[in-house]
């Protein structure tokens, strides 16, 4: 709405003005009798070039040709009598039917210059966006490259460390444990020294 109305506003301005001062010109007695060069030639031609020229710039736009009528509302209230003159009613339609024909005649003088002129605008978005898709793709190639590196990094690293523990571990073995298979204790011998305790034993026995 808003660009809409930044579109029509200098033309509105441009049929309002005339439309409300120069039948100022027209509104002495003298002047009473050249009333019509204003109606029927002064405003006409206001209606047809400005919708000639908002067509050669924005394109049909039969809501613009609304605009004169509006503002011939003004006029004939304050200079020609309202609704109570036939005629006005007769001008409001002339006014839209000149705004439509002054359309036509934009588009057909001026529109293959503007679609040229549109074609082309276009074209240059369609380039600047996909030039910004093409940066957009690298960048996520780079950040997916440098996130691929970072995790190999952190993968070989990971390597280095297991096998540092490794060679660490081979490195401090634990003391074997004591076999109690290879204890000095002789069997034999604590067998025999018994035995010749028992001997004594009974030869003592054998004095008595």
């Amino acid at each position: 709405m808003t660009g809409m109305i930044k579109k029509y506003l200098p033309y509105a301005i441009v049929i309002f003005a005339v439309f409300l001062f120069v039948p100022l010109i027209f509104i002495s007695d003298s002047m009473q009798k050249y009333s019509a060069i204003a109606y029927y030639f002064i405003l006409l031609l206001t209606q047809v070039v400005c919708s000639a020229v908002y067509c050669a710039k924005h394109g049909l736009d039969f809501l613009f040709t609304l605009i004169a009528p509006i503002a011939f509302l003004f006029t004939m209230m304050i200079y020609a009598g309202g609704f109570s003159n036939p005629t006005n009613i007769i001008l409001l339609f002339v006014y839209l039917i000149s705004g439509i024909f002054g359309m036509f005649l934009g588009d057909l003088a001026f529109g293959d210059a503007r679609r040229k002129q549109e074609k082309k605008e276009k074209q240059a978005a369609e380039e600047l966006l996909l030039q910004a898709k093409r940066r957009d793709e690298r960048e996520k190639q780079k950040m997916e490259s440098e996130s691929r590196g970072n995790r190999v990094r952190a993968a070989e690293a990971g390597s280095r460390g297991a096998r540092r523990a490794a060679n660490n571990s081979e490195r401090v073995k634990p003391a074997p444990a004591k076999s109690y298979d290879d204890d000095d204790f002789d069997y034999d011998k604590y067998m025999s020294d018994i035995d010749k305790m028992l001997d004594e034993i009974d030869e003592d026995k054998s004095d008595f």
